[in-house]
C-alpha cells in the first residue's frame, strides 16, 4: 500500500538505518568526574584544550586519576606516546596521584561505563582493573 510515495516497507528500512546510525554513535566528548576535593581544573583544560584528541574521560577517585583518551584520526599512529606525553604532564600537576592514561579504546570505554553507572563504592577497585588493563597492553 503506498501512502505519499513511500511504501511502509521503504519507511520501515529508512527507521532502521535511522536507528542503526544512532546506535553506532560513540561520540563521549570530555567528560569529567571528580570524587575528591582537588581541583582538576588544569587536567580538564589540559585534555579539552590538546588539538590531538577527540574525546576524553576523566576520572579522579582518592588517590588515582585515570584518563582515558580518543584521539583524531590523523594522530592514531602516535597514540601511545601521545597518552605517555599527558601521562607524563599529568603526573607533575598532580604528584600524589597514582596516573593512569591510555589512548585504548577499551581504557575509554571501561571508565565511560564505570562513571555512567554512578557506583562510588566500587569506583577504586574497578580503577585499580582498567590501570591493570593499560599496564598489561606495554
Amino acid at each position: 500500500m503506498k501512502k505519499g510515495g513511500l511504501t511502509i516497507r521503504n519507511l520501515l528500512l529508512l527507521i532502521g538505518i535511522i536507528l542503526l546510525l544512532a546506535g553506532c554513535s560513540t561520540s563521549i566528548g570530555f567528560q569529567t568526574v571528580n570524587t575528591t576535593d582537588l581541583d582538576v581544573r588544569k587536567a580538564e583544560t589540559l585534555l579539552t584544550e590538546d588539538k590531538r584528541i577527540k574525546n576524553a574521560v576523566l576520572l579522579v577517585h582518592e588517590d588515582r586519576l585515570i584518563a582515558g583518551l580518543r584521539v583524531n584520526t590523523f594522530e592514531r599512529f602516535r597514540k601511545r606516546a601521545i597518552a605517555e606525553e599527558l601521562s607524563k604532564e599529568l603526573k607533575e600537576l598532580y604528584p600524589k596521584l597514582k596516573v593512569t592514561v591510555s589512548a585504548d579504546s577499551k581504557v575509554l570505554l571501561e571508565t565511560n561505563k564505570l562513571i555512567e553507572k554512578g557506583d562510588e563504592e566500587h569506583y577504586l577497585k574497578k580503577m585499580k582493573k582498567i590501570s591493570s588493563l593499560v599496564k598489561e597492553e606495554t
